[in-house]
């Protein structure tokens, strides 16, 4: 049985994919009046997790007066006021988190959304409780880098859990199961050598999940309790 269950957000635990596009649109409606993203395109960086700077600027129709602070600052901004209200738990999330806390595992979010977007949509459904502050590892956190780069385990969760669990605290590769929905996720897992457990459910491109061969695949949310108890 897996001892730590590290969780995506994004199409993983939440389907954000409507408050994404959303938000994505507003972006330009605030910046770029007379211009939309175009959709198939938004949908295909989607499903790449791709970075909110490097979206908008493959998405954006002119290169040469783009800022990609200033958009990303944009959507942030509109995302916290529009998206909340969009961001989804998938079903069945909290019997998914009650099971595993009933059974000692140790659960852990690694991101690429920001830290308070995170927070946010926990708090709004009670469900900050099931995890830990500290383990929620987000693209603003101080030292971390965008996964797939292993940073964020290696150099922040790992220390942060041996804080929590005392410095005796230590885990095996084979005890520890990433969860995610995107091509980024399943890289991540191989850089920080553990097993991965793909949710065909979420935003990930399917053709490239699948030619990455994660070792388990999920239908469903739930679907991840018996993959990491072992039945």
């Amino acid at each position: 049985m897996f001892k730590l269950v590290i969780f995506d957000f994004d199409g993983t635990i939440f389907d954000s994919y409507e408050a994404i596009e959303h938000c994505a649109t507003l972006t330009f409606e605030t910046l770029s009046k007379d211009q939309a993203p175009p959709k198939e395109e938004l949908r295909r960086l989607i499903s790449k997790g791709a970075a909110l700077a490097e979206a908008f600027r493959i998405l954006h129709p002119d290169q040469k007066d783009f800022d990609p602070q200033e958009w990303t600052r944009t959507y942030r901004g509109l995302y916290a006021v529009h998206g909340q209200a969009l961001t989804r738990p998938y079903p069945g999330l909290r019997e998914v988190l009650d099971a595993l806390k009933a059974a000692n595992v140790i659960v852990a979010i690694a991101s690429n959304k920001v830290f308070d977007s995170i927070k946010t949509a926990l708090k709004r459904l009670d469900l900050l409780d099931y995890f830990p502050e500290p383990l929620i590892i987000g693209d603003n956190i101080d030292g971390s880098k965008r996964k797939p780069d292993p940073v964020s385990y290696t150099d922040i969760l790992l220390p942060r859990l041996k804080t929590l669990y005392g410095e005796d605290f230590a885990l095996r590769p084979e005890e520890v199961l990433m969860v995610g929905d995107t091509v980024t996720d399943i890289q991540y897992a191989r850089n920080i050598g553990v097993k991965v457990c793909w949710c065909r459910f979420g935003q990930g491109d399917h053709e490239e999940c699948e030619a990455a061969k994660p070792e388990f695949t999920i239908d469903e949310l739930v679907d991840v309790v018996g993959v990491v108890m072992g039945k």
